[in-house]
């Protein structure tokens, strides 16, 4: 039982496979930190001697020392060794097989390719570096297994480590407690992260003293190159839960812009462009006050003096 400000919480086991990879990817910034994109694009991973396996999903983490992670989504209920240490095993001859590497670029650039909210995160991430050479070179280099799992099973780090695989095989216990008497509707997950604090690529946040429906957004150079203002994780409660056109009042008068929302991040992009050009003047650095005048429908915007 976990109990948080007196309310009883009960452990909750997914019915399936595919409900437990669609909690993952909801949390992967938090699993991978917010340096990260997750796809779960599904890409055979096939080795030399023709044995082959798919995994869950790729995420790519950013920063001083970019890497990628093969992901593998299991439950405890699966076999340790005749299904989790087989398709882990699997995922290990196949990454040693020059072929796939192109393979596993294609299809992850394809995806990016054709998400302009995805691309923009990537550009925010790597620069100028171009997109596909980039995924090329990291994808060359050897991944870190990550399995995660809903309640880690006696053996299974013992198991995993025998395997002969240079880089690292990480387990994630990722817990799921649902509230008494209420459900999965209000829940709270337990797990450990698979990222150290790392300075974020959000936008910096100045909580105080403003209030709570205001907050302050750094002007960053891939802002005004791509149009796009992002929106930090702890104000995303403020705003639509998927993608949506909202209301944005500015100087130059009300706007419709597109706010978008995925696993790696959010903010307003596609409409913000023809704000950014009446104001030539602004430069990375400056700062942005975003105020809510109507959850999940209007904003007003306004250029910090």
């Amino acid at each position: 039982m976990l109990l948080i400000d007196g309310a009883k919480y009960e452990l909750w086991t997914p019915q399936s496979e595919d409900e437990f990879e669609r909690m993952v990817k909801e949390h992967s910034q938090d699993i991978f930190g917010e340096q990260s994109i997750y796809l779960d694009t599904k890409q055979k991973l096939k080795s030399l001697s023709g044995i082959g396996s798919i995994p869950d999903g790729y995420a790519i983490v950013f920063g001083d020392s970019p890497h990628w992670h093969i992901v593998e989504v299991e439950l405890s209920a699966h076999p340790l060794h005749e299904h989790i240490v087989s398709q882990v095993s699997k995922f290990i001859n196949g990454i040693k097989n020059p072929t796939i590497w192109a393979q596993i670029t294609g299809a992850i650039y394809a995806e990016i390719n054709g998400n302009e909210f995805l691309k923009l995160k990537v550009r925010q991430s790597i620069g100028q570096s171009e997109i596909y050479k980039f995924l090329s070179d990291l994808i060359s280099k050897p991944p870190v297994l990550a399995i995660i799992i809903e309640k880690d099973t006696e053996g299974l780090k013992e198991a995993i480590s025998t395997l002969a695989y240079p880089q690292e095989i990480k387990v994630v216990e990722f817990q799921t407690f649902i509230r008494r008497n209420v459900g999965l509707a209000v829940h709270a997950h337990l797990f450990e992260p698979l990222y150290k604090d790392v300075i974020s690529v959000k936008p910096e946040v100045i909580p105080q003293p403003t209030p709570e429906n205001s907050f302050i957004v750094v002007v960053y150079k891939s802002y005004i190159q791509f149009d796009y203002i992002g929106v930090w994780v702890k104000w995303k409660h403020l705003f639509p839960s998927s993608d949506t056109l909202v209301q944005l009042n500015t100087d130059m008068g009300v706007i419709e812009v597109l706010f978008y929302v995925a696993s790696w991040g959010q903010g307003f992009g596609k409409g913000i462009g023809k704000w950014f050009r009446t104001h030539p003047e602004l430069k990375p650095g400056d700062k942005l006050r975003i105020t809510v005048t109507e959850p999940l429908k209007k904003y007003r915007l306004d250029i910090v003096k």
